[in-house]
This record gives structure tokens, C-alpha cells and sequence, in this order.
């Protein structure tokens, strides 16, 4: 495992739907640099859960399809009460992630309760998604009045304790967003580190209508929260 020389124990938390042509890729990685890791099938009908076992034996299964929200949740319950996890890191399953960046997160949860992986706004990353991640980080700003530069990404940590606190109802992509939300709501302390994205081809990130519902959902949760 990565974190062997720290005395906390980190797991990370791979939601899959569908990833049957990238997971064994990223779950081969993963085993070469020896980190420790949950795999959540979420409903797949493609060979994902299968592909999965191969890999590890900490490989759980929706028997259908409930969201990444629920994925994550599935997993992260699965990594602090059955695998005595300090903390968990949100790893996406389609190869865009660099493995060895995962020891950035080990290293900041070991000094703060939450760490969000931020990419760089630059020629790579589509003008859309850019636009979007802006907004998505003004409203948070206007409405908990805490400013995270990129919400969306799926690279992030969370603590036991914080993952207490921020344990979400979301069970699909709003999840990135009412993380955000309850960890400005709880004043958690929160840092964030630099990450490398790969946008593939068939990259699945989140359409405008699917972000001005988030944000929507957002308002909802300034008066819940």
C-alpha cells in the first residue's frame, strides 16, 4: 500500500458503471504501486463486476443501477466499518487519473479533513467544462460563502470524521457538488492539490442542463443543510 510508512490507513473507492474497457488498466496500475483499494460495480451490464474480481477481493456490486452517489457511499461505508479506514480517496474508474498522485492525498489527509484534486483550467480541458466549474464554484461562493476551484472533479479525499459530517444524500453526479456544500456548511478544514486529467474521447462529464439542475438542487440545500 502507498500510505505503508504512515500510521493512518487509507482505502481508495473506485465507483464503476459501464468501465469494462478501462478498469482493468487502472486496476493493474493500482496493484503495481500496491495501494489499497474498494471497486463498486454500480449496476453494470458490461463485464465490469467481473473484471473487478479479478483484480481484488474488496469488490462490491449494485445489482442495479443506483448512481455514483450511491457508489461511493456504498463504498466508503464498506472502507470505515468493515476495513477500519482513517480516511478514503474517490478514484474515477475510466483512466483519467494519475495513480501516483494518490500519495498527494494520503500525505494532505494527514493534516487536514477533506483534499480536493484540482485541475489545471488550461488548452487541454474542454472551454464548456471550464465555464461550467466556474459557475459551479460562484454559487457555492454566494451561497456557503467558501470557494473550491473545481467541484466537479472526482479526484478528492475525505477523513472519518469528515466523512461523517458530509455523508451525502445525492445518489448521482450531484454528489461532487453537495460534498462541497456540506463541507463549506461544516467549516471543514479543506485543502486543495494539483492533479494531472487525461480527457479521453468518450469522456462522460456533465452537461449543462446536468449542472443548472445541480445548481438548482444547490439553492435547496442552503435552506436543508
Amino acid at each position: 500500500m502507498m500510505a505503508a510508512k504512515s500510521k493512518y490507513q487509507y482505502w481508495v473507492i473506485i465507483p464503476a458503471f459501464n468501465e469494462a474497457k478501462t478498469l482493468s488498466v487502472v486496476l493493474e496500475k493500482l496493484n503495481k504501486s500496491r495501494v489499497a483499494y474498494v471497486v463498486v460495480d454500480d449496476g453494470s451490464s458490461d463485464a465490469t463486476f467481473e473484471i473487478a474480481k479479478k483484480y481484488t477481493t474488496h469488490a462490491l456490486q449494485h445489482k442495479i443501477n443506483l448512481g455514483k452517489g450511491a457508489a461511493l457511499k456504498t463504498g466508503c461505508e464498506y472502507a470505515f466499518t468493515r476495513l477500519n479506514a482513517d480516511g478514503v480517496i474517490f478514484f474515477d474508474a475510466d483512466d483519467q487519473h494519475e495513480v501516483a498522485e494518490i500519495a498527494l492525498f494520503e500525505h494532505a489527509l494527514q493534516e487536514h479533513d477533506v483534499v480536493f484534486g484540482v485541475r489545471s483550467f488550461d488548452e487541454h480541458m474542454p472551454l464548456i467544462r471550464i465555464m461550467l466549474n466556474r459557475v459551479a464554484s460562484f454559487f457555492l461562493m454566494v451561497l456557503f460563502g467558501t470557494y473550491i476551484p473545481d467541484i466537479p472533479s472526482g479526484f478528492k479525499a475525505l477523513s472519518k470524521k469528515a466523512y461523517k459530517k458530509v455523508s451525502w444524500n445525492s445518489t448521482d453526479y450531484a454528489v461532487e457538488m453537495e460534498i462541497a456544500a456540506r463541507v463549506a456548511k461544516a467549516k471543514l478544514d479543506f485543502v486543495t492539490v494539483p492533479i494531472t486529467t487525461i480527457y479521453h474521447e468518450l469522456d462522460r462529464g456533465m452537461t449543462f442542463i446536468d449542472t443548472l439542475r445541480i445548481l438548482l438542487r444547490a439553492l435547496s440545500w442552503r435552506i436543508s443543510l
